[in-house]
């Protein structure tokens, strides 16, 4: 069985309210996507952290404010 991340996999959304302004924030992406300008079309797994866990960039529209979020792998 592999393990993907439900966020990238479109099995789940990151629903969540800015704790700044209180507007959605914007799922952007792995973090990984955000190493180097070809880290989006590169092999997963070379830049994953974890085998267990994928991190999220979560960014407010309006105000700017980000987190990132750790979402644990699911076995498909």
């Amino acid at each position: 069985m592999d393990k993907v991340c439900p966020a990238c996999n479109a099995l789940t959304n990151l629903d969540k309210n800015c704790p700044v302004c209180g507007h959605q924030m914007v799922d952007g992406g792995s973090i990984e996507n955000y190493y180097g300008p070809y880290s989006p079309y590169m092999d997963h797994g070379l830049l994953q952290e974890s085998d267990n866990y994928c991190t999220h960039l979560c960014y407010c529209p309006i105000c700017h404010y980000d987190v990132r979020i750790t979402l644990e792998m699911v076995k498909i």
